[in-house]
């Protein structure tokens, strides 16, 4: 009976490893089939804030990505003018093989992600979140290609001094073949480390 229960126990494992490995493998089907039905210059930006969609699934952004030695910053703007702000801000961001940083309140780094969105065009009212802790990730950083990992928590925009409540939120930004500007930098600093998991 015990060999039996030690059967059944290392069977569930097997089981959660198994579906743990199809949930990675498909959203990386999903996110490689976003990235080939976007063009040049686009993006898709799949946020989930307190278990809601907050960007609308036919939103599609352009931008631009600065480069310089101590910030990387990537602007995004959809055709309902949603737009998200990420910002790694670091010295030499580039040079340590990984692209990304922990964000926190309390002024450990300058790095942040803003996200916005219009709710009511005619009275212009807005929603918009700033990250307060978590962590942007890069994985893939190439000239083709970005995809960033986002996690932690947001707090509202006219909430952010002092916010009532933090939620959780996870997402990706998926963006191909992005514009990109350089200031006191060389695009081969820039991708000497890419990331292309």
């Amino acid at each position: 009976m015990k060999r039996f229960t030690v059967i059944l126990i290392l069977l569930a494992m097997f089981d959660c490893l198994c579906q743990a490995c199809t949930s990675k493998e498909s959203t990386d089907e999903q996110t490689e089939t976003i990235l080939k039905s976007l063009k040049d210059n686009q993006a898709r930006i799949l946020v989930k804030i307190d278990g809601k969609e907050f960007y609308l699934a036919q939103s599609v952004f352009s931008g631009q990505t600065l480069f310089t030695p101590d910030v990387l910053n990537v602007t995004l703007t959809d055709q309902f003018e949603g737009k998200t702000i990420l910002n790694i801000a670091k010295e030499k961001w580039y040079a340590t093989g990984h692209v990304g940083d922990d964000i926190s309140t309390d002024g450990r780094t300058a790095s942040n992600l803003k996200m916005g969105k219009i709710i009511d065009r005619e009275k212009m009212i807005g929603e918009g979140y700033m990250m307060t802790e978590g962590k942007i990730e890069a994985v893939r950083f190439a000239k083709n290609s970005m995809i960033f990992k986002l996690t932690g928590k947001v707090g509202k925009y006219s909430d952010f001094q002092q916010p009532d409540k933090y939620v959780p939120f996870e997402g990706t930004i998926i963006y191909k073949k992005p514009a990109v500007s350089l200031v006191n930098i060389t695009e081969n600093e820039v991708f000497s480390a890419s990331t292309t998991n």
